[in-house]
């Protein structure tokens, strides 16, 4: 059976080390800096339980710890109080080996069964919410202003709202229709004690006006007043029309309009949300696969290009559902176009069945996969002596007798096994990628999940981001690979650029281009790609930043180029790509599509 894994948070690697010692022989146990996790946090998915020491983790937004697992806060005498959260304990520091084991097996003997869940910090994040609707979400968690959720059914407006509530103050979720919403309704769910309630009106059509009334009062009061006490509520309404229509389909009056929607958070049907599809396809097979003790599930490029290409009339809710049947019913991984089962036909994987429409050839896998069986192998080869550089770097108290000097040593070794470890991850994920499967997508759907990706490391760098969002243009590219690529190309940049340097990103003079802009005449970067320009293409490739590569290929294979111009101090790099149009009338690289 596999050991639970526990993820230790703590910036001491004293406590790192020790933790994983008087656990190693029953636990899988992983240190990370406070820092490092933060950068993503999607690594509380893959963890039974989190041990997080309440002086390493961050002051800024303690309410939005993420969490898909128990936490067991480790408390030193003069930290600030434990974060409440579903599923957390505290343990004094310094604490006994025995006491540590026999919380934690307690906390896990209490988890949640597979398949139960409760509201998570990635429920208020990319890629369960668009990036837009995240930052919404996250700032409205801090608050107990009035939230107003708009979505078709199924885009996850109930669990947004119980993820809402529960990095919240402390209290109680309450749910109505508009048919239920009343007074007494009201107070016989609030129950006696006094509490901090929030209550959720999950369709405001057909409220009433008793049930109008009764909304504002509770949002202009804040709350309301029984025999026992006072009852502070939060409100969370929902609808399932389109935020601008709601004064005129709804029929509320212009005064509770303005006061239920402070917070308008709009829930995109999946259909428009394409290019977050491979994302969120990971996310939630990660979290299905964790509940069901499995290994995680991987998909081939033919399966995530039918994800990307259906309607899915059920949103979230039916993604969630087929790959859930997918994942528990198909024997095959990774899981192939015919191991996902949408629910119309038999529910058993047709592995004989050849695909309605495919992209890649026999020739290319063959040739490929020899290459991707290396570079996983070598990746993988290289991750064990990075555990071990980073075990030494932990001891070297004991090896140097100067503590600047220790701490030094310590802080550049760590800094560069983690450049080395995101690098291999960079390249596994790369190895992923075959054949485009290109589809209609604007440029700013491209951007905006790497902008977001990429906001930590902008803030940590203080480089100044200007950001102006491109026209409603389309370009028909792979959004996946293109996403990935502009990801890779924005870090690239930001590695070499100096705090308080500016980076402007914007639309390119014609209608499929992007120009990142930025100064600075010893700009490494900027300074080795207007050398290679004229270099031949195999030289100029190898000497480029292996994320640069990365972008520069996949940006051709979608048809697309690459350009960079350096004037002064000012160095600018482009990229074009093709509209549908172009590529059809073989205006674009349509060549470049499937090599």
């Amino acid at each position: 059976m596999e050991r639970p894994r526990v993820w230790v948070i703590d910036n001491s690697p004293s406590i790192q080390e020790t933790i994983a010692i008087v656990l190693g022989d029953e636990y899988r146990v992983r240190g990370f800096t406070a820092d490092e996790f933060a950068r993503d946090l999607s690594k509380s998915q893959e963890a039974d339980l989190l041990l997080v020491g309440t002086e390493a983790w961050p002051a800024a937004s303690p309410g939005l710890l993420p969490h898909d697992a128990p936490i067991l806060w480790l408390q030193g005498p003069h930290a600030r109080p434990a974060v409440s959260v579903p599923g957390a304990a505290v343990l004094p520091f310094p604490f006994r080996p025995e006491e540590l084991r026999a919380r934690i097996r307690a906390l896990l003997s209490q988890r949640a069964p597979a398949g139960a869940r409760w509201p998570t910090r990635t429920d208020l994040d990319y890629p369960v919410l668009t990036a837009e609707a995240a930052a919404l979400a996250r700032r409205a968690a801090t608050t107990a202003l009035p939230v107003l959720l708009c979505g078709e059914p199924g885009t996850g407006k109930a669990r947004l709202a119980r993820a809402l509530h529960a990095y919240g103050p402390a209290g109680r979720f309450l749910s109505f229709s508009a048919a239920t919403f009343s007074r007494a309704a009201l107070q016989q769910a609030a129950g006696v004690p006094p509490a901090q309630l929030t209550v959720f009106l999950s369709e405001l059509a057909g409220l009433t006006a008793d049930g109008e009334h009764l909304l504002r009062e509770l949002i202009d009061a804040g709350g309301f007043s029984m025999g026992e006490g006072w009852h502070r509520v939060r409100i969370v309404c929902a609808t399932a029309h389109h935020f601008q229509d709601l004064g005129t389909l709804l029929g509320l009056s212009s005064e509770l309009f303005y006061r239920v929607s402070v917070f308008p958070i709009t829930l995109p049907p999946l259909r428009e949300r394409t290019a977050d599809i491979p994302h969120l396809v990971h996310h939630v097979a990660t979290g299905l696969a964790r509940a069901l003790s499995i290994e995680p599930v991987t998909f081939t490029s033919r399966a995530m290009e039918r994800l990307q290409r259906y309607l899915w009339f059920g949103n979230l809710a039916e993604l969630e559902t087929v790959l859930a049947r997918s994942i528990v019913l198909a024997h095959g991984r990774p899981l192939d176009v015919t191991d996902l089962l949408f629910g119309y036909g038999p529910l058993t994987p047709r592995r004989d069945e050849e695909p309605a429409v495919t992209t890649e050839t026999n020739n290319h896998a063959s040739g490929s996969d020899a290459v991707d069986l290396i570079i996983n192998e070598l990746a993988h080869e290289f991750k064990n002596p990075m555990v071990t550089i980073k075990t030494i770097a932990q001891h070297l108290d004991r090896l140097l007798a100067d503590e600047t000097g220790r701490e030094q040593v310590a802080r550049l070794t760590g800094e560069a096994v983690d450049r080395m470890d995101r690098s291999l991850e960079n390249l596994l994920q790369f190895t992923r990628f075959r054949a485009p499967a290109p589809s209609n997508v604007t440029l700013s759907a491209l951007l905006s999940p790497s902008l977001s990706e990429l906001a930590p490391a902008l803030t940590e760098r203080r480089v100044l981001l200007q950001y102006r969002p491109p026209d409603a243009v389309s370009v028909y590219v792979d959004p996946a690979q293109i996403a990935y690529a502009f990801e890779n190309l924005l870090r690239t940049i930001l590695r070499d650029l100096q705090e308080g340097q500016t980076l402007c990103v914007r639309s390119g003079d014609d209608g499929g281009a992007m120009t990142f802009e930025f100064k600075g005449g010893g700009h490494p970067l900027g300074g080795r790609l207007a050398e290679l320009l004229d270099r031949p293409a195999d030289e100029a490739t190898s000497l480029l930043p292996l994320g640069l590569t990365f972008a520069k290929t996949l940006i051709e294979r979608n048809g697309g180029r690459i350009d960079v111009h350096t004037a002064h101090d000012t160095h600018t790099v482009t990229v074009w790509l093709p509209s549908r149009e172009q590529i059809e009338s073989g205006n674009g690289k349509a060549t470049n599509l499937n090599s």
